[in-house]
C-alpha cells in the first residue's frame, strides 16, 4: 500500500474537481473518535478515507450513548454536502478545510437492508473537527487488487481497529470488494500512536482477499504488519465487527 504519512496518491487524478456531496461515515471509538468514509464505486464517493476526529461538545454525548447502548454495533454520521478531498493535505501540506457538519446517529442513518436497525439521531447539529487524516485513497481503474486479505490498522492507545483495504477495480472479473471495520486487540511488537496515525498495513497471509474469507468475531489469527518499512509478525484477536458492507461496492451491471 502506497501510504506516505497516511496520504495515498495516484498518477491519474481526475482533471475536474469533485462536487460537494453527502459523504456518510461510520463512527468508531470509545475514547478517541474515528470516522471511516462509506465509499461507493463512483465519483465523488470513490475514496477510502479514515479520520481521527473530535465532535466538540458532542464528544461526551456520543461516548455516553455508546455506554448506554452496548448492544449497538454501528454509529454513523450524515454530513451536510462538502468536497471530500478538501480534507486532504494539498501541495502546501495544508488542507482546504479541517471540519464539516452534520448529524450523528446510532445505527445506520439510511437503514439499508444489511443494517435494518432503526436509526436514532443523537444530534443534528454536530461539527466534526479533523485531527488527522490517517488514510485517503482514491480508487483507480488501474489498481492491482491484493491477492491476500489486507487491512489497515489504526487507533490510539489500547484501542485498535482494522479497516479492510479497499482498492477496486470494481469489475465483474475481479474479486468482490467489501467495506469491513473491526475492533481488535493486537499482540506483537509495540506499535506507537505516531505509527498508527499513518495507518499500518496488515496482511493475513495465506488468506484470500474476498468477503467469505474476512476476519470474524472471536477469531485469533497470525498476520504480518508493515512497521516503518519492516515486516513484523503480529497476532490479531478480533473483539467485535463494527461494520460490514458489500452492496455499495458492487459494480453496476449496466
Amino acid at each position: 500500500m502506497d501510504m506516505n504519512g497516511g496520504h495515498t496518491h495516484h498518477p491519474h487524478e481526475p482533471a475536474e474537481a469533485d462536487p460537494p456531496a453527502r459523504h456518510g461515515m461510520a463512527v468508531v471509538g470509545n475514547g478517541p473518535v474515528f470516522m471511516s468514509h462509506l465509499p461507493m464505486t463512483h465519483r465523488p464517493h470513490n475514496y477510502q478515507v479514515i479520520l481521527n476526529v473530535t465532535l466538540g461538545s458532542l464528544d461526551s454525548a456520543y461516548l455516553d450513548d455508546r455506554k448506554a447502548h452496548p448492544e449497538a454495533r454501528l454509529y454513523t454520521f450524515a454530513p451536510e454536502p462538502f468536497v471530500l478531498p478538501d480534507l486532504f493535505p494539498g501541495k502546501t501540506g495544508e488542507p482546504a478545510r479541517r471540519s464539516f457538519t452534520g448529524s450523528l446517529f446510532r445505527n445506520h442513518f439510511e437503514q439499508p437492508p444489511a443494517h435494518p436497525e432503526t436509526p436514532f439521531e443523537i444530534s443534528s447539529d454536530v461539527t466534526v473537527d479533523v485531527v488527522d487524516v490517517i488514510v485517503h485513497n482514491r480508487f483507480a481503474s488501474d489498481t492491482r487488487q491484493p491477492e491476500e486479505l489486507m487491512y489497515i490498522l489504526f487507533g490510539r492507545g489500547q484501542e485498535r481497529f482494522l479497516a479492510h483495504r479497499i482498492t477496486g477495480p470494481f469489475t465483474r472479473t475481479n474479486r468482490k470488494e467489501f467495506d469491513h471495520l473491526l475492533a481488535i486487540d493486537l499482540k506483537g511488537p509495540q506499535i506507537s500512536d505516531d505509527q498508527l496515525r499513518q495507518g499500518v498495513e496488515v496482511t493475513v497471509t495465506g488468506r484470500s482477499n474476498q468477503p467469505g474469507a474476512k476476519l470474524r468475531e472471536t477469531e485469533k489469527v497470525a498476520a504480518v504488519a508493515v512497521v516503518d518499512g519492516h515486516n513484523v509478525p503480529v497476532e490479531i484477536d478480533v473483539r467485535s465487527e463494527e461494520y460490514f458492507e458489500t452492496d455499495d461496492l458492487t459494480p453496476d451491471p449496466h
